[in-house]
């Protein structure tokens, strides 16, 4: 998974449309297994400063259910994960 990001428009309270990052991040979640890749999602958490890096990979592990990699900025969600971010934004 690469390059997802909330458009400026669709941000704070006067958002657009809601649920579309999680949305996206669980279709990619179903492709892998449809693709074979058993539910497996790996990105990299890419950010201006270390403090905004650490937010996001928060975020990404609280609401998305992704774990990260060892000490680097990749996160990986787990089949598991997978399975319940298709069910919550999917279905």
């Amino acid at each position: 998974m690469a390059y997802i990001e909330i458009a400026p428009h669709n941000k704070g309270i006067a958002k657009k449309y809601k649920r579309v990052a999680g949305c996206l991040i669980a279709f990619a979640c179903r492709r892998s297994f449809v693709e074979g890749k058993e539910g497996y999602v790996a990105f990299d958490v890419l950010e201006e400063s270390h403090e905004n890096e650490k937010k996001l990979m928060e975020m990404y592990s609280k609401k998305y259910k992704a774990v990260r990699l060892d000490n680097t900025t990749t996160m990986i969600i787990l089949p598991e994960g997978s399975e319940k971010l298709i069910n919550e934004f999917l279905k």
